[in-house]
């Protein structure tokens, strides 16, 4: 299974919100797992535990709740010029319990640096500097394989439901909520700040 070069994938990699129908091979998302796997993070603990979602009841219930999570943070009715970026998120929440895969990045904290202690709550956060590292890695191959993602992290204002309805444990974390597809349309080009203006060498402010 081959994919695009690495800066072909950064240059290209879009926040996807409008997915085709079509299933996601096991043998890609298995591909995307074995690339989050091989994410730098601290002291080599790897907490990380990642589970995909391919089952259409589940997926439509998981949908279901980080929809209704969503909608009941930013309202059900969208406002007044609501800016396009929030537009396209309300889609995606409305079709949430409609994408073809998800994967829900969470952290062991069993396994983290920082001893965890049964019963007591968990440290929300802790282990931010490896797991987002590792979604990173999730982002780019799947865009190298063709497929689009999406950070959300909404389903956390009802992580309890998400948990109970995955049998996740107590200490364990949900942290992203990952869409997987094929996209609807193209890949192109992002709209971002230009490197050249958020550098400095040597001196904040010294743009070289």
């Amino acid at each position: 299974m081959e994919g695009i070069g690495l800066f072909e994938s950064i240059y290209s990699l879009p926040q996807v919100t409008r997915y085709k129908p079509d299933p996601v091979p096991r043998e890609a998302l298995d591909k995307i797992i074995d690339a989050a796997t091989k994410a730098p993070n601290g002291g080599n603990k790897q907490p990380w535990e990642f589970i995909i979602i391919t089952d259409r009841d589940l997926i439509a219930e998981v949908g279901r709740i980080y929809r209704d999570a969503w909608l009941g943070a930013l309202g059900a009715t969208p406002p007044p010029n609501e800016p396009p970026v929030y537009r396209s998120a309300r889609y995606l929440a409305h079709h949430m319990p409609d994408v073809p895969a998800m994967i829900l990045a969470c952290v062991d904290h069993t396994r983290g640096s920082t001893p965890y202690t049964p019963g007591q709550p968990i440290v929300r956060g802790l282990y931010a500097s490896s797991i987002w590292l590792a979604v990173q890695n999730i982002f780019l191959a799947a865009r190298a394989l063709g497929l689009g993602t999406r950070l959300t992290t909404a389903h956390l204002r009802r992580e309890e439901e998400i948990k109970a309805l995955l049998g996740i444990p107590a200490h364990v974390e949900t942290v992203a909520l990952i869409p997987v597809g094929y996209p609807q349309g193209r890949f192109g080009p992002t709209s971002r700040r230009p490197a050249k203006e958020v550098t400095s060498y040597n001196r904040y402010g010294n743009r070289g």
